[in-house]
């Protein structure tokens, strides 16, 4: 690579993770307010809430795609929690720190330190649930943002599982690569692939094949659709016996029952 050029990408990364700081700076004080109930908290949520989006958002073009991961899993944890008590302010600040002290070392870490990372996070599950009951299992729910979505997530984080949450099948499928769920669940009614087309893609790519997939749909079971499912897909019905299907699926895929 020409020096110059080199030299002028060096000063971009380090110019990107001088303004990041600053992002988290604010970030910093924002949980500050809130942790002593001070200023407009609405307002300081959406804020801090922007500030996580953009650093996911940004981190990657810069080579830190650990950073977006590790924001990517913060925007879950605040959405699984769905309230943010002092003591998950606590750990939205454990969140941030493992942000900046990546910045600080200006190297993205490895597969295997990043795998340990993320394990040692909080998991927003653990405030819903007792520790007794929290089981470490991972779910991708693909669903875009709305009820549906904080229905089907607040069933599954009753269960004592770990939630990340993708809006469409594109993102769920680097998401897929990147966080090793061990079950993926979407809905049905997707763009631009539907969930049957999600479930044959991480069926076709080897470090996502054996992957359980869910899918969630009114369809009925011999709609020429659902038979176009990968084999062992499960599929659960909208209507009144969902939560009776979502836990005899749980129980057949094997992570009812079975603490880790």
């Amino acid at each position: 690579m020409d020096d110059n050029l080199e030299k002028a990408l060096e000063r971009l990364k380090t110019d990107y993770i001088e303004g990041s700081g600053d992002k988290l700076d604010g970030i910093d004080a924002i949980i500050d307010r809130l942790y002593r109930g001070d200023g407009d908290r609405g307002a300081d949520l959406v804020d801090m809430q922007r500030e996580i989006h953009s650093l996911k958002g940004s981190a990657g073009t810069y080579g830190f795609s650990s950073v977006s991961l590790i924001a990517h899993r913060l925007e879950d944890y605040i959405e699984a929690t769905n309230r943010l008590s002092n003591d998950q302010l606590r750990d939205v600040q454990t969140y941030i720190d493992e942000i900046r002290r990546i910045f600080q070392s200006g190297v993205n870490p490895t597969e295997t330190e990043m795998d340990a990372i993320l394990r040692a996070l909080p998991s927003g599950t653990a405030t819903l649930v007792s520790a007794q009951e929290v089981r470490h299992v991972i779910v991708l729910l693909v669903m875009p943002k709305g009820v549906q979505r904080r229905l089907v997530g607040g069933e599954l984080a009753s269960c004592g599982f770990e939630l990340s949450f993708a809006e469409s099948p594109l993102e769920a499928i680097g998401l897929a690569l990147s966080l090793k769920p061990d079950i993926v669940v979407s809905s049905m009614e997707m763009e631009p692939l539907t969930g049957a087309e999600l479930g044959r893609v991480l069926k076709t790519i080897e470090a996502t094949s054996k992957v359980a997939f869910v899918l969630i749909t009114s369809h009925e079971d011999d709609s020429g659709i659902l038979k176009t499912l990968p084999e062992g897909a499960h599929v659960i019905h909208k209507g009144p016996k969902f939560s009776e299907q979502l836990s005899n699926c749980l129980i057949d895929i094997g992570v009812l029952g079975t603490l880790k």
